[in-house]
């Protein structure tokens, strides 16, 4: 690692943004040491207070934690639930590097609820496709999530086969649906007994549900999506400007 000395950066700056990328990098791995801050101020020149400041702020980020006696490691890194932005959850895991899986646990036509039929804006009790589907990268639990879809829009759905193909594929090559954008609500909550059997956490482990409505063009809303996500493995990050 080099710093500049010839900008207005400071040098505590530079050093967090200098470790934050060999973390996002993976060049230092989850739960690895963290060099000391000695270390760190010997090869960089720099103050052992110069090179706090730098680890200070990426815990604050949660990039790493300290073990009482045994040093600084790293953080497991947790996915952006708004990261997503269209695509599936298949090319999100692929553009990382992680193999996605699917589960299915339940797909069937139902009766569609008041709260599916106003988000989707069907006549209520119209028929609804219910696909519920355990989401692994490289065999681990990630979230949980059921989806509707109206029967009426794409009548033979349930004919494919979810846990080899990706939903958004089929829309956009057997259904010709365009996805334009997509609205979000998002509350925590805990797990119970069934969910934390399937993500495979502790009964009452803090839990991030994100309610999905997609529209495609023409603002037709096609698709509601409740994603249960393991809030040891995402994160939802917000960006606010001033208006």
């Amino acid at each position: 690692m080099k710093l500049n000395r010839n900008t207005a950066t400071p040098l505590h700056t530079q050093i967090q943004s200098l470790l934050r990328a060999r973390i996002l990098s993976e060049k230092i791995t989850a739960d690895e040491a963290v060099p000391s801050e000695r270390e760190l101020a010997e090869e960089l020149k720099v103050s052992r207070m110069t090179v706090r400041q730098a680890l200070t702020a990426l815990r604050g980020e949660g990039l790493i934690y300290q073990k009482r006696g045994k040093g600084t490691f790293v953080s497991s890194l947790k996915m952006d639930i708004h990261t997503r932005n269209l695509d599936g959850f298949s090319d999100e895991m692929n553009r990382r590097g992680m193999r996605p899986l699917s589960k299915i646990l339940h797909l069937g036509r139902e009766t569609a609820s008041k709260e599916v039929s106003d988000k989707l804006q069907i006549e209520t009790e119209s028929e609804v496709f219910c696909l519920k589907r355990l989401r692994l990268a490289d065999d681990k639990p990630m979230s949980l999530e059921t989806t509707y879809l109206p029967v009426a829009n794409f009548p033979k759905l349930d004919q494919h086969n979810f846990e080899k193909q990706s939903l958004y594929r089929i829309l956009a090559n057997k259904y010709g649906v365009v996805m334009d954008s997509a609205a979000e609500d998002l509350e925590a909550a805990v797990a119970d007994k069934e969910i934390s059997g399937l993500l495979e956490v502790k009964k009452n482990s803090p839990l991030l549900i994100v309610y999905r409505l997609v529209f495609a063009e023409g603002n037709q809303a096609i698709e509601y999506t409740k994603s249960v996500y393991r809030a040891d493995r995402y994160r939802a990050s917000f960006f606010i400007v001033k208006k």
